[in-house]
């Protein structure tokens, strides 16, 4: 039985009004990948189903989420091409992140400011 009650999906909100979250596309194992800039994170996180086997290092590493919620989650070595962030890094893996990869204030990520996210239009938008 439901309530009639209905809650927001922070997803949904990511993408309406004015302010736009800053995602791109990016590539992580010859994969075409969406990448959050995330300035409220300290780590990079990827999702966990993108990562192959040999790159995980047996390691765990303690995450406290926004929720307040505690969690152990496996770190993997990845090689990330994104306009925040290009090279090697350190990733814990979650297993259903809102984006592909997010990049969080690690050394040598590009804060959003220094570049312009460009923003795609379908083409049959742009079209009318």
């Amino acid at each position: 039985m439901t309530c009639g009650r209905v809650c927001p999906v922070i997803a949904d909100a990511c993408c309406s009004g004015k302010e736009r979250m800053p995602v791109c596309e990016g590539r992580m194992n010859d994969k075409t990948v969406s990448v959050l800039r995330d300035t409220g994170c300290s780590t990079v996180v990827v999702r966990r189903g993108l990562v192959n086997d040999d790159q995980l290092t047996a390691k765990n590493e303690m995450c406290f989420l926004i929720d307040g919620t505690i969690r152990h989650m496996p770190v993997a070595e990845i090689e990330i091409d994104t306009p925040f962030y290009k090279g090697k890094v350190k990733a814990v893996c979650m297993e259903n992140p809102l984006y592909d990869v997010i990049v969080g204030n690690v050394v040598g990520a590009i804060d959003n400011a220094e570049i312009e996210i460009e923003i795609q239009v379908d083409n049959a938008e742009s079209e009318t």
